[in-house]
């Protein structure tokens, strides 16, 4: 009973790694570069600087809220009627998010159109809650949702900004050059760029797990030498 109480009091971040959480929700596991669960948004949508901004503001707003709201949600209840569930909750924080954004960015949020609506069934949502997020304690998945939607976000907004330079020559509206290069602004053309961002991501993050491999590999050798080094001269 001692031991049972104990487990039950024991504190949320006893399973809790900054840096590697850290990196997992922003490199290892970025929902746009490496998992590809959260695409359409930022491919289709986020077309210039600004765009960027309020897509990525509107997916931390209503993701986090539906996905802290709904922890709360009994896992008795079927996973079809929890996934209904979900989407009412999300429905519920996209109106008062939609028109904080709108009072802020008026004319963005009208552009951007029927894909700020579409993330109230983002993939994080869907996926996440139930194969990560809702199997950690409450402190590390608070950590966990916030990192996580920051990966999101740094790819969206970078996305958005890098379009809208090479497509018009400016950053949020400021005029600084006069490429054009139109064909980026298509879906077709946001595809390709995802796609050439996701491949140099993944293979820079290879890069350097695999740099750090060696390394640890070559330090666990010259110790494993000054290891045997010490044995033979204790024998001797």
């Amino acid at each position: 009973m001692a031991k049972a109480k104990q487990i039950k009091n024991r504190p949320d971040f006893s399973d809790f790694h900054f840096t590697r959480d850290l990196l997992d929700g922003i490199a290892k596991q970025n929902i746009v570069l490496m998992t590809g669960l959260v695409n359409a948004p930022v491919i289709i949508a986020a077309t210039t600087f600004k765009k960027g901004v309020v897509i990525a503001l509107a997916f931390a707003i209503i993701s986090f809220l539906t996905i802290m709201t709904c922890s709360f949600v009994p896992k008795k209840i079927v996973y079809a009627l929890r996934i209904i569930i979900y989407a009412l909750v999300g429905s519920v924080y996209y109106i008062p998010t939609i028109l904080l954004l709108s009072r802020i960015f008026p004319l963005t949020v009208e552009l951007i159109g029927i894909y700020l609506p579409l993330i109230i069934t983002n993939s994080l949502i869907f996926s996440k809650t139930e194969s990560r997020f809702y199997h950690e304690r409450k402190l590390k998945m608070f950590f966990d949702v916030i990192v996580f939607i920051i990966g999101f976000g740094i790819v969206c907004v970078i996305t958005g900004a890098f379009r809208e330079f090479i497509c018009y020559g400016s950053f949020a509206g400021i005029q600084l050059t006069d490429i054009s290069i139109k064909a980026f602004e298509s879906p077709f053309g946001g595809f390709i760029l995802v796609g050439i961002m996701a491949g140099m991501f993944r293979a820079l993050y290879n890069y350097l797990r695999n740099r750090k491999a060696k390394y640890t590999q070559a330090l666990n050798n010259v110790q494993l030498e000054d290891n045997m080094t010490s044995t033979a001269e204790n024998k001797e």
